[in-house]
């Protein structure tokens, strides 16, 4: 139903928590990429982190294989070094 339950004559919402899909080996495979072709373009983190506008940190931590970054970062990632994104995949 929704993540709804029925009591009484009022509607309470349950709390539903969404499960992510994630795969640490993968992330820091496609971060180590990520790195790899950041280093040969001759970009500092800062540099392509401004780029995609997003923190340097963030950059970081996707780049160390920390987080469950989306497809989209990923094909901006790959549009700001000027390759295909399926470059960056292993």
């Amino acid at each position: 139903m929704n993540g709804y339950c029925f009591l009484s004559f009022c509607m309470v919402k349950k709390k539903v928590t969404k499960q992510y899909y994630k795969d640490p080996e993968l992330l820091i495979r496609i971060g180590e990429n990520i790195r790899k072709e950041r280093l040969v373009k001759g970009l500092s983190i800062e540099m392509l982190a401004n780029e995609i506008g997003i923190d340097y940190s963030q950059l970081n931590r996707m780049e160390l294989g920390k987080v469950n970054f989306s497809i989209s970062y990923l094909y901006r990632i790959a549009k700001d070094l000027k390759i295909d994104a399926k470059k960056l995949l292993p």
